[in-house]
């Protein structure tokens, strides 16, 4: 995977996040076309980007739990 289709790759998460429509994990990681080990793995890059990432069971998505901005993340 390039650079470019790993930023492509977050930042459809981050639109599906936001919308919380990515269903469970194993939907999730279907909708976006990697595996759910994968799926993981950038979860936890978006979260050391700042994101507060939970999964609410009743509405079955992910979603931010604070004002996190993909395209205005910085670590540190």
């Amino acid at each position: 995977m390039t650079f470019i289709e790993h930023v492509e790759l977050l930042r459809r998460m981050d639109h599906l996040i936001r919308r919380k429509a990515t269903g469970r994990y194993d939907d999730f990681a279907r909708r976006i076309g990697i595996s759910v080990a994968s799926l993981f793995r950038r979860l936890d890059e978006l979260k050391m980007l700042g994101a507060e990432i939970q999964y609410c069971s009743r509405r079955q998505s992910y979603f931010y739990n604070n004002a996190f901005s993909f395209w205005r993340a910085a670590p540190g």
